[in-house]
Order: C-alpha cells, then sequence, then structure tokens
C-alpha cells in the first residue's frame, strides 16, 4: 500500500484536498457518483454493471490508483484508473482508428481511467482538473487512455482544452450510449 499523497487549496472559501491512494471506499464512491449522475441513472450506462461491480473491479486491478477530492472534508469527487495489462480488452470494438498500433499494449504503456466525477455544486472550481492532474502526473505509463460518453459535451470540450486526441468510438457494454475513445501522453505537466 503506498502512502497517500494529499494537497490542499480553497474553492468558493471552502477548504478543498485532492487525495491520491490505493485505498477508498467503494460505497462512498458510489454514494457520491448516484449523486453526480442523479438525472441519468435511468440509462444502462448507470445500470448494467452496475456502480458497485465497476469500482470494485477497477479497485481490484494491479496497479489501481485514485485521486479523492474533498471540500469541506466531504467526499466531493474522484477519479480512478489502473495500468492496461498486454491481455486488455478495453479496445474492443473500437471503430474509426487510423493508427493500426493503437490498441497494443505492454506493460507501461497505458494508464486507463475508469471513472471520474465531481459533484455538481463542485465544478467549475478546476476540482475535476487537480484530481486528474495529481493523478496523472504521478504515473510512470507512457499515456492515458479514457472514454466519455458522446452526449457529455462539458467533459468532452475540458479534455480537448488539455490536449486529448479523439481516436475512435466504442460501445463500453453492451446497451451502453457511443462513448469517445480520449488519448494523450503523460505526463500532463510539463514540468512532471
Amino acid at each position: 500500500m503506498a502512502s497517500p499523497v494529499a494537497t490542499a487549496m480553497t474553492i468558493s472559501g471552502l477548504a478543498s484536498t485532492v487525495v491520491v491512494t490505493d485505498q477508498v471506499d467503494v460505497e462512498q464512491l458510489a454514494e457520491v457518483y448516484r449523486q453526480v449522475h442523479a438525472a441519468d441513472l435511468h440509462l444502462p450506462d448507470h445500470q448494467v454493471p452496475s456502480v458497485q461491480d465497476r469500482l470494485r473491479w477497477t479497485v481490484a486491478a494491479p496497479g489501481f490508483q485514485a485521486a479523492l477530492g474533498y471540500v469541506d472534508g466531504r467526499l466531493a469527487g474522484a477519479v480512478l484508473g489502473c495500468p492496461l495489462p498486454p491481455e486488455t480488452v478495453w479496445w474492443r470494438d473500437l471503430s474509426s482508428t487510423d493508427d493500426p498500433d493503437l490498441a497494443v499494449e505492454w506493460v507501461g504503456r497505458t494508464f486507463a481511467v475508469c471513472e471520474a466525477f465531481v459533484l455538481p455544486e463542485h465544478r467549475r472550481h478546476r476540482l475535476g482538473l487537480r484530481m486528474t492532474t495529481q493523478l496523472l502526473d504521478g504515473r510512470g505509463e507512457e499515456r492515458v487512455a479514457l472514454a466519455v460518453a458522446e452526449t457529455n459535451t462539458r467533459v468532452w470540450h475540458a479534455l480537448q482544452r488539455i490536449r486529448f486526441d479523439h481516436v475512435g468510438d466504442l460501445v463500453p457494454f453492451p446497451g451502453w450510449r457511443t462513448h469517445r475513445m480520449l488519448v494523450r501522453s503523460l505526463p500532463l505537466s510539463p514540468t512532471a
């Protein structure tokens, strides 16, 4: 178990902290996730597999790590992921890619962001960006990959601003909406 690393700053007069760790409370994360996605919980993307199952799978993966965002001492968001193994199915059914080597994995190539969410009242304060940056700048992989629902234009545009490239589309699980697959090299920060 790695020791958690924390950084603090203020959001709208409230103390905020980002903690990078490999120890999380899945039920607490699932509760925040349900609050974040309350308007969309009826969609298959948020039902099958359940968020608890997806979180458990991610937490159990070798190399799992998370950045947890706290505002005024309460969990306000998280970014979670793990390294992709050479035999991953992460890229299955990827469409529209121009790079035949994109889906080839080896140890140390790709860190996958599996879940990322921030409570609505704490958006627009860069907490999501802080969590993402602090998590990814500590990683040793060559690149990061993540999938964003095509209807989530707010996150899509934010990721484009930090130079993520759209490399194709896929449907992560049967019945889900199409997701844009995004990739960029690591580290995110030029000084990291």
